[in-house]
């Protein structure tokens, strides 16, 4: 039998100019946390935001959101992005993620971008888990070849959206296959909209 497990991901690379009810504040992001987990949500997923609303790994965007969730709910476990469009290059984003002084549970890493692995060992390295983001077959291949996938407690598989529905699921059961043969410890399917 296969456990279910709800994770909300609260607020995605969206701006409030998208819909005003995003969740872009420290204390918004903790409010929407605190009831996706009174609805039944075992963790959250977030995306820290600039003054402008777009996402930030930088410390002084990260700390309050993680801050905050946690004042809110101490016992919820929390993740953030390390997505490439916040911080296109790979060393700065390891530099950021080790200037972060509240440390989220754990940090989803998109395998198909540059600078992956470092990303991944700097996160493992601080003692935060590590989600395996992977958007395609060749980032499930790439995860399964990496010697760091023992050390991701879980995997994401982010299928594409705008893709005819029999496609993706045929997409996703050759995805799923791959990073069980991998070892895969868990496998949650990241829905889009």
């Amino acid at each position: 039998m296969q456990t279910v497990y709800l994770k909300a991901c609260l607020n995605g690379v969206r701006r409030k100019d998208q819909h005003p009810a995003i969740p872009c504040t420290p204390a918004e992001i903790a409010a929407d946390a605190a009831a996706c987990r009174d609805a039944g949500a075992a963790a959250v997923h977030v995306h820290a935001k600039d003054a402008n609303g777009f996402d930030s790994l930088l410390a002084g965007a990260v700390d309050p959101v993680v801050a905050a969730i946690r004042a809110r709910c101490p016992d919820l476990p929390v993740g953030v992005t390390t997505g490439a469009w916040a911080l296109t290059d790979p060393a700065a984003r390891c530099a950021a993620i080790n200037e972060w002084t509240e440390l989220p549970d754990f940090a989803s890493v998109n395998w198909h971008e540059d600078g992956a692995t470092e990303v991944a060992e700097t996160l493992l390295a601080r003692g935060i888990g590590v989600e395996a983001g992977l958007w395609n077959e060749a980032a499930a291949l790439s995860w399964s070849g990496s010697p760091l996938r023992r050390e991701c407690f879980r995997v994401l598989l982010e299928l594409p959206g705008g893709v005819a529905g029999t496609e993706v699921e045929e997409q996703a059961v050759r995805m799923l296959a791959q990073v069980r043969v991998a070892g895969a410890r868990g496998v949650l399917l990241h829905g889009e909209d």
